[in-house]
């Protein structure tokens, strides 16, 4: 739960400072700009930005729900021997090891530019403690790993 409100946290201000933008961005490519009595508080005073940013909150509050998952991954034998050809799988889908403790991997993105548009919330956790694999994450990488180490649990079965 406590990564739960770190989340929150960060995807609030995340898309705060995201609609800042694309408000500024709105308001200076505008036709008021160029009138004489544009200001501002005249683009502001509709009350929009106001509404656009309770659902910029209520978004990053449902974000952390669904946008991490946790998925079983039955491989039906102990992958702790495969443990370095997995390594290696992650490491070609640009991937580093950060961590291998207690029987869980835990890999984030090398690239600089994918981990600060996820706000560091990037990290990819593979408990293989058990013949199940508990994988968990980002949903969106989470189900593209999962079929990666689908096919490489079936290959190494045949």
């Amino acid at each position: 739960m406590k990564r739960y409100f770190i989340r929150l946290f960060k995807f609030t201000i995340y898309l705060i400072v995201l609609l800042f933008v694309l408000l500024m961005f709105i308001y200076l490519v505008s036709k008021d700009v160029m009138s004489e009595n544009a200001s501002l508080l005249h683009f502001l005073e509709d009350g929009r930005p106001l509404e656009m940013l309770c659902l910029v909150v209520v978004f990053a509050i449902i974000y952390p729900f669904i946008g991490f998952t946790t998925v079983k991954i039955y491989v039906n034998r102990q992958i702790a021997e495969d443990k370095s050809k997995i390594i290696e799988l992650f490491d070609q889908k640009k991937y580093a090891l950060i961590s291998d403790e207690n029987k869980v991997l835990a890999f984030r993105p090398k690239n600089k530019f994918h981990r600060l548009t996820r706000m560091n919330e990037d990290t990819l956790e593979l408990n293989y403690s058990d013949t199940i694999l508990k994988f968990h994450g980002l949903r969106k990488d989470v189900y593209r790993f999962k079929r990666m180490l689908e096919e490489f649990a079936q290959k190494n079965k045949e």
